[in-house]
């Protein structure tokens, strides 16, 4: 008997998911409140001249920099199959909460860190094309959920959606609690439910990128600098929490230019958390001029502000896993402990293996 599942959010746990249970006899709907896919595995472009006056399309990751997953791991076999995968070259040099940059304590082996040429968004493009009888619904954002005669109901912000045997959550923590209370789930307890992802508590992250078309140096031969030295390996202490020229990606910016990116600390982020564009640029130029001195008059500007960036820990794991005998399951940052998109990938594909145990 085929069963048929909703998945609410079309980020790369979502996706993974969707895409291993392509076949398996499990209908697939996801549900998505954007326009596009990929989560945070996201990419921003600009049209504009570079240093020769003519057009270019930049582009830039102003959410995860790229992919590191384990060679020999499920994550690292689904994305080779995808295809068009590169490398990010270069070396992350860590630096200390006083700015000071410290090149000596540099991962000698970095490991796989993987982008596309189109940039990080093209993870969910490519899951959402490789994966057959896929039915995706951008725009809708689902509000409710209503379990009843062992049944599912999703309804969105307009109207009823539809009814599936079981259900796959996978926003961020915080808006999965709120939606799970605003739902009636039946014997799945959802306030129970809400508490067992609290545990997941989330970081807040400004983006600032800077195109530039004059000349720049930077002092050293690095890609990015990571604050990761103090606070137990884990960073935090300076303002900018991790800055990239993206630039050294391929197609991100016209010969002779650059694209600077700075992912901004949890703590300046909330301080700025409601300021203007141009003020939230202002002050995390002075923070990255901290690091690598002043940078040129920009070409132009950009800003992203992420409420839910990165999680400080995971969920309750045992009381999500209880839930799946009512056809609930739930994957993504928070139920890995940690934001990276190789680790989602991993978890949807866990859940999937769930769903299909789930369905016989």
């Amino acid at each position: 008997m085929s069963r048929s599942l909703a998945v609410v959010g079309a980020g790369p746990a979502g996706l993974a998911a969707a895409h291993a249970l392509a076949g398996s006899g499990v209908a697939v709907t996801v549900f998505e409140k954007s326009r596009g896919v990929s989560g945070r595995a996201a990419t921003r472009w600009r049209d504009a001249p570079g240093p020769d006056g003519e057009p270019f399309r930049w582009r830039f990751d102003h959410g995860a920099q790229y992919l590191s997953p384990d060679a020999d791991s499920r994550a690292a076999g689904l994305v080779r199959s995808l295809g068009g995968v590169v490398d990010v070259e270069g070396a992350v040099w860590p630096f200390d909460d006083d700015g000071r940059l410290r090149p000596d304590r540099a991962r000698a082996e970095p490991g796989l860190r993987w982008t596309w040429p189109d940039g990080m968004a093209d993870l969910g493009r490519r899951l959402r094309d490789a994966t057959p009888g896929l039915d995706l619904r951008n725009g809708a954002r689902v509000t409710r959920l209503v379990r009843e005669g062992g049944a599912w109901t999703v309804e969105t912000d307009d109207g009823h959606a539809g009814t599936f045997d079981a259900v796959l959550l996978t926003p961020p923590a915080p808006q999965t609690a709120g939606l799970l209370r605003e739902s009636d789930v039946g014997g799945a307890d959802g306030e129970a439910l809400a508490r067992a992802l609290g545990g997941a508590g989330y970081r807040s992250q400004f983006t600032v990128a800077w195109g530039i078309t004059a000349p720049l140096d930077r002092p050293g031969a690095f890609y990015a600098l990571v604050n990761a030295d103090e606070h137990g390996g884990r960073g935090g202490g300076h303002d900018v929490a991790w800055l990239a020229f993206e630039s050294d990606k391929p197609n991100r910016a016209p010969d002779g230019a650059h694209i600077v990116l700075a992912q901004m600390s949890d703590a300046w982020t909330q301080a700025h958390y409601d300021d203007a564009q141009a003020d939230v640029v202002a002050a995390a130029a002075e923070a990255v001029a901290d690091l690598v001195g002043p940078l040129p008059g920009p070409a132009w500007t950009d800003t992203q502000r992420w409420r839910y960036s990165l999680p400080d820990g995971a969920a309750d794991a045992d009381a999500l896993e209880a839930a799946a005998a009512h056809g609930l399951f739930f994957a993504g940052d928070y139920t890995a402990g940690k934001g990276r998109v190789h680790l989602a990938l991993e978890e949807g594909l866990a859940a999937a293996d769930r769903v299909r145990a789930w369905a016989g």
